[in-house]
């Protein structure tokens, strides 16, 4: 055991981030199927729109694992910058895309709502998941905010998107499963959320497709 542990210290940062998303990867996987299977018991509609999306980061994070370890067998510095702009800017588009169609979800959910009932503990186990999830995003980001290889920033980045949607989806559970109806109107605080989350998605995505010049302005240096 220590004779990994001393392994593991050896690895070069970006080594150690690619192997503890291996692990997060996987975890976010099992969640999103967790959700889909409860959308169906439940039944609930938000249950697996957000089982989709989860799942949908979870492989864009799977692929980005992919091409990391691509780079690692490839010497060539240039064919490196190339795999690692390719999947920002992939990345990029995908946040794009998954954003816009979020935020037509919630016009959705704004004028039909949600009715997104569960038992007690389930709704304790929803908010547990998405305040861990949006912790070790914002964790990510502040830690390795220096490290500007395009990859890593792409993870970062839909690891934000996916702990938003998260904290999104417990605001729902817990305003549908406690909130007095004759008190909040439940359906236009969802919705108006949830159209903001959706674009703040579309801005990450943007904010990538733009900034890959920045990135490789970075890279010449």
């Amino acid at each position: 055991m220590n004779k990994l542990i001393q392994q593991f210290k050896k690895l070069k940062k970006e080594d150690r981030i690619m192997f503890f998303l291996i692990f997060t990867t996987i975890g976010n996987i099992f969640m999103a199927i967790v959700k889909f299977v409860l959308s169906l018991t439940l039944p609930s509609l938000w249950f697996f729109i957000n089982a989709i999306f989860m799942m949908v980061l979870s492989f864009a994070r799977f692929f980005s694992i992919r091409d990391y370890k691509k780079t690692k067998l490839i010497e060539d510095k240039e064919e490196i910058q190339k795999i690692g702009y390719k999947n920002y800017l992939t990345n990029g588009i995908l946040l794009v895309v998954l954003g816009i169609m979020y935020f037509f979800v919630n016009v959705y959910i704004y004028y039909k709502g949600t009715n997104t009932t569960i038992y007690e503990y389930l709704t304790y186990l929803v908010a547990l998941v998405a305040f861990w999830s949006i912790g070790s995003a914002i964790y990510g980001v502040v830690k390795y905010k220096r490290n500007h290889m395009p990859i890593l920033k792409a993870v970062k980045l839909t690891n934000f998107a996916n702990a938003l949607t998260s904290i999104m989806l417990t605001q729902i559970v817990l305003l549908d499963t406690y909130a007095d109806t004759k008190v909040y109107n439940s359906n236009l605080i969802n919705g108006l959320t949830g159209m903001g989350i959706g674009i703040i998605i579309v801005i990450l995505g943007l904010y990538m497709i733009i900034g890959i010049n920045k990135i490789r302005k970075i890279d010449e240096l």
